[in-house]
């Protein structure tokens, strides 16, 4: 291999994130997510459930709805993770390594974090029960819309995969390395971490029902967002963190789904 060869080849394993240009193939993250997370439910859902129909004779049941949503779920964010994995194939596994040997350093901060965050959460779950009637709620309206993810024993499982484990990579994708990191080269860095809160929680509160919903998103978006920070822009700490704060929640709705559906 001559020297020009070499030179190449280095250049193709030195991930461009290093460089001050935005690397512009990675926004393809964010429309590819919002296509596969839309089209994958559909396809697999009414796929599973006409063929179901169609060779049973019968109405599929209640329950196998609940199991081929939460599988296609972990079906799209999985794409959309290969799709990442594949634009950056000659850096990426050497990338994630370095990164959460990294993180090895800061797992008490990231515990510290995730108790506060849980704790602040908990707080305003009692707080907002002394409002008007019209600012109350019990549940956020994200939480009503996976409940039934819950219901049954095999759609657990890829509920919590979906959750705790994937949904949180892609996150930290968008919201920290797309937007705070890639953007934030072209647009001023401060404005950028407030836009990427902003979005994150705006994106999980949609529907919201009262406006005091979105303080748990804003808590969980801002927690991640600190500790991607503190730590030196390390995407696998805020990774972490997430994971921590999504194994609460996901214990949490189980527990309130399962008390409801007891009685």
């Amino acid at each position: 291999m001559n020297r020009e060869t070499q030179s190449i080849e280095k250049k193709r394993h030195i991930p461009l994130w290093n460089t001050k240009k935005v690397v512009k193939k990675d926004i393809l993250l964010i429309p590819a997510y919002i296509f596969f997370q839309s089209i994958i439910p559909i396809i697999v859902v009414f796929g599973t459930l006409g063929i179901t129909a169609m060779i049973t004779q019968h109405a599929p049941p209640a329950w196998f709805y609940n199991l081929s949503l939460s599988i296609s779920f972990v079906l799209a964010q999985g794409l959309v993770l290969m799709l990442f994995f594949a634009l950056h194939k000659f850096y990426i596994a050497s990338v994630a390594s370095r990164q959460f040997k990294n993180a090895k350093k800061y797992v008490r901060q990231i515990l510290i974090v995730v108790m506060i965050t849980f704790v602040l959460m908990l707080l305003i779950e009692w707080f907002v029960q002394w409002l008007p009637a019209s600012l109350r709620f019990s549940a956020t309206q994200y939480e009503r819309r996976v409940e039934g993810l819950f219901l049954h024993p095999i759609a657990l499982c890829f509920t919590f995969i979906s959750m705790v484990i994937l949904r949180p990579m892609i996150e930290q994708l968008i919201y920290r390395h797309i937007i705070i990191h890639e953007l934030g080269k072209k647009w001023n860095k401060k404005i950028m971490i407030v836009i990427s809160i902003v979005i994150e929680s705006i994106v999980h509160t949609y529907d919201m029902a009262s406006i005091f919903e979105i303080i748990p998103y804003l808590l969980i978006a801002s927690g991640a967002t600190y500790l991607y920070i503190r730590t030196g822009q390390n995407l696998a700490v805020a990774y972490l963190y997430q994971v921590g704060v999504q194994c609460f929640i996901f214990l949490e709705i189980l527990s309130k789904v399962y008390i409801f559906y007891s009685y």
